[in-house]
């Protein structure tokens, strides 16, 4: 039987997966742009789904198997612990969030000053701001809508779904280290109970009122199902691309345009992706593709930024309509993204690293000034 592997050296599928990043972040900024500037009706309800609808589906179930495999590969390691976990996720998460803030905070000022655009200068304030840069945007309570609840900043409007991931890898990784028996229950179980707020209203409920985001945790949840169903079985590669054609078929005959967030197509779009895993489980003939590598490395950066983009050439511009327009923002979020995210996205590995030093030794100077204190007592009883 096959073992799995995400070793890029024996298999395509790391290869695979930065691809499949990549498609999704180009969906979502392509999708916009068609709606921003009034073309490609076929790539549009009632012709198509919204293909930004489906590159969000894409990124929650690839998000669900990677968060799954590192879990579970790096725990192998005794000292691996929640703040491990907490730093990585931390570092890759605001190592982009924060230069795109940056970033929508200027072009939002000069837009709304050149317009005075009142759907971006409602929510263009301090508070707003905290609340995104805390992850609150959204936040939803199993019982309802909380108080807690706020909108995206400014133009931002794509940052709805990184709250979700983000409350989505907080309750999972504390959840996880519960099991594991690994980390200080006191800390993890308030961790687990705020952040699981809003992924548990997601496992069956709408992030919108028409539905949008519906089961966005469920779909997660297939991600991470995929992921462990590999480490028992890998399927044989001509069961694999049947198996692509079937679940790709399916998804295509019951999905309908508009209504993407439909938790009764999630299976199809789970087995896709399982699919285009297992098929490149028995294939090496990739190896590193440096443009695939490039794309997927600053695919989070043109997720956050590309709207913003769109909207200041929309607002400035109204008359901006057509298939130059449309290219136009398209190829200039995608450069915008790439020089943002060279020294900050794609060094976040760094990033996790120097915070992952800083803190241990933070913990050993700690423990060092609280051991020379609590020696003094001893001193004057002598």
């Amino acid at each position: 039987m096959r073992k799995f592997s995400l070793d890029r050296g024996s298999t395509d599928t790391s290869v695979a997966l930065d691809a499949l990043r990549a498609i999704a972040a180009q969906m979502v900024c392509v999708g916009h742009g068609l709606v921003f500037f009034s073309v490609g009706n076929w790539l549009k309800p009632p012709a198509s789904p919204y293909i930004q609808n489906v590159g969000v589906l894409l990124f929650f179930v690839m998000s669900g198997f990677w968060i799954t495999a590192t879990l579970i590969t790096n725990a192998a390691r005794p000292e691996y612990s929640f703040f491990d976990y907490f730093i990585d996720r931390f570092a890759r998460i605001y190592s982009a969030l924060i230069p795109a803030l940056v970033l929508i905070i200027v072009v939002d000022a000069v837009t709304i000053w050149l317009t005075g655009e009142i759907t971006i200068e409602r929510n263009y304030n301090l508070k707003t701001f905290v609340a995104n840069l805390a992850m609150l945007e959204g936040y939803r309570g199993i019982y309802g809508p909380s108080h807690l609840q706020w909108a995206t900043f400014g133009s931002a409007a794509p940052f709805w779904t990184l709250a979700i991931e983000w409350h989505i890898y907080m309750l999972v990784g504390a959840v996880f280290f519960l099991l594991k028996g690994r980390g200080p229950w006191l800390l993890l179980i308030p961790v687990a109970l705020f952040f699981g707020q809003t992924p548990f209203h997601l496992l069956f409920g709408a992030f919108q009122e028409d539905g949008g985001g519906t089961g966005l945790f469920a779909l997660w949840l297939g991600g991470a199902a995929l992921y462990l169903f590999f480490r028992c079985y890998v399927p044989p590669a001509f069961l694999s691309v049947l198996a692509l054609f079937a679940a790709g078929a399916a998804y295509f005959w019951m999905v309908t345009p508009g209504r993407e967030y439909n938790m009764a197509t999630y299976f199809a779009l789970v087995a896709v992706i399982g699919s285009i895993i297992a098929i490149t489980q028995w294939t090496n003939e990739a190896g590193s593709v440096r443009v695939v590598r490039i794309a997927a490395d600053y695919s989070f950066t043109l997720y956050l930024i590309h709207h913003t983009i769109m909207a200041a050439i929309m607002t400035t511009m109204p008359s901006a309509r057509g298939p130059a327009w449309f290219w136009t923002a398209v190829v200039s979020s995608n450069i915008v993204a790439y020089l943002l995210a060279r020294p900050f996205e794609m060094r976040h590995k760094e990033l996790a690293r120097w915070l992952r030093s800083f803190g241990r030794t933070t913990t050993r100077t700690n423990k060092k000034w609280t051991a020379s204190n609590s020696s003094a007592p001893n001193h004057d009883t002598l």
